[in-house]
């Protein structure tokens, strides 16, 4: 069982800062060797998405708004609890909190390449050119807001 916290930057405690920069430098920096300011002045401003199970951090995301709407990103499951539709539910997690709070707002993402077939799956749809983003391929996906107006 999954016990999901969105917090602000400003709730987070050391622990989940330490468990955060932790996970995302692993699987960001180091598993895809992409040399990179990992953390970033977005942090301050993202609503956080926390998945613990049994004390560990096993999923997490950031969203927020930038460019007239809302986007997410650093999406990651660890490793070890990969394969076990965490992604999924970390998605719906995702997907929940910008209804609450920016339901309003289209969602625009930067994709890894790799992972445009799985946010095809949630109605996201690719658009443009395939660019580089910190030594990576990534495409831009778009969705429409959650709640109509």
């Amino acid at each position: 069982m999954i016990n999901w916290r969105i917090n602000s930057f400003d709730e987070l405690t050391t622990l989940d800062l330490y468990k955060i920069a932790y996970e995302r430098i692993r699987t960001f920096v180091i598993a895809q060797d992409r040399p990179y300011q990992e953390i970033d002045e977005t942090d301050l401003i993202a609503r956080h998405i926390l998945g613990y199970q049994d004390g560990e951090l096993v999923a997490y995301a950031r969203v927020f708004t930038d460019e007239g709407g809302v986007t997410f990103g650093r999406v990651l499951t660890i490793p070890e609890r990969r394969g076990q539709g965490l992604g999924r539910q970390l998605v719906q997690q995702i997907e929940g909190e910008i209804a609450r709070h920016f339901g309003k707002c289209p969602i625009f993402i930067e994709a890894q390449i790799d992972k445009q077939h799985f946010y095809e799956k949630f109605g996201y749809v690719a658009e443009g050119p395939v660019f580089d983003f910190n030594g990576s391929p990534h495409i831009r996906m778009t969705k429409p807001a959650l709640v109509q107006a």
